[in-house]
């Protein structure tokens, strides 16, 4: 196994050791797709980017990922709607939404669309990988930075 491989291996909390995670990511703007399927490759296999949520869910339903990684705000089938739909259509799938935006509100709104964390876009070079591996081992996950920032004043 190259080193490459040996860093995609999860171990999940049982210590079994499990296939290389398969991750599709979903934002509109390409520069930030480009960069979050950089950092989500570090954990896993990206076998999918695309540009909306409804390609989002049915690109999922296609390839069947183990995490899809969602803009919270994309053309026509936003974020939070495609967390729904794949929770419904896919439950064994885990989403994370990936924000620029933090309030309290948002992170309740994340986890009632069944998704399982929350990244803010600012810290994802720091936040996604963590997230993708916390999603993995069914463990919820919220941006540091959007915790302190969603605390009321």
């Amino acid at each position: 196994m190259t080193a490459s491989e040996e860093k995609k291996v999860v171990i999940i909390k049982s210590q079994k050791v499990v296939h290389t995670p398969r991750i599709l990511l979903a934002d509109d703007h390409p520069q930030i797709l480009s960069n979050l399927c950089r950092l989500a490759d570090t954990v896993g296999e990206v076998v999918g980017a695309v540009s909306d949520g409804r390609t989002a869910v049915e690109e999922s339903l296609r390839l069947h990922p183990d995490v899809v990684v969602l803009d919270l705000v994309m053309p026509g089938v936003e974020g939070l709607e495609a967390a729904r739909l794949l929770r419904r259509d896919l439950p064994e799938c885990k989403a994370i939404i990936c924000s620029m935006f933090a309030h309290s509100e948002l992170i309740a709104e994340v986890f009632a669309s069944g998704a399982v964390g929350l990244v803010r876009k600012q810290a994802a070079h720091a936040d996604l990988a963590p997230a993708i591996r916390a999603a993995l081992n069914g463990e919820t996950f919220v941006s540091p930075s959007l915790e302190h920032d969603a605390m009321p004043s």
